[in-house]
């Protein structure tokens, strides 16, 4: 009744945007893929061979983001503000960054978020071999934070 229209109403709104179909087959190919022989071609490349084909086809074109949250150990926090506006505004000089924002948390002092944009994966990778960011991952193996996360996510609706 109403649930069940609901559920047909989620399916039939997923297959028309077509996100379900690669991940039910990307979840089919991992599912088959344990009944292959085991060989220098491992049963997880073939599942990671049809994932990153959907995937492929899902980020054709759009920018990528990564968003990061780190909690900086208090006793570091001014050379991390040094380190971080540098990396910021080098990062925003570089061909294929479209953005680089730092923000702080309004609930934690020490934690802080950075959203960055850039073109494509290429653009990524110039981006981490460039020295300001080296200033970030130096800063992060002298254990200047407590914890940073980071995310990729491919932009759909960006301004």
């Amino acid at each position: 009744s109403i649930a069940l229209s609901q559920v047909v109403w989620c399916v039939r709104d997923m297959l028309a945007r077509s996100l379900l179909v690669p991940t039910v087959f990307a979840a089919a190919t991992r599912s088959a893929s344990a009944f292959l022989p085991r060989t220098a071609a491992s049963s997880t490349t073939y599942a990671s061979r049809a994932f990153s084909s959907s995937n492929t086809a899902m980020s054709a074109g759009k920018p990528i983001s990564i968003i990061v949250e780190a909690d900086i150990k208090p006793e570091r926090m001014d050379e991390f503000l040094e380190l971080i506006q540098k990396n910021a505004e080098g990062s925003r000089e570089e061909p294929g960054c479209q953005r680089f924002d730092v923000l702080r948390s309004q609930d934690d002092p020490n934690k802080f978020f950075f959203y960055e944009v850039y073109d494509d994966a290429d653009a990524v990778a110039h981006h981490k071999a460039q020295p300001h960011f080296d200033l970030w991952t130096k800063f992060k193996e002298s254990e200047g934070i407590n914890q940073s996360v980071s995310k990729k996510a491919y932009g759909e609706f960006m301004t």
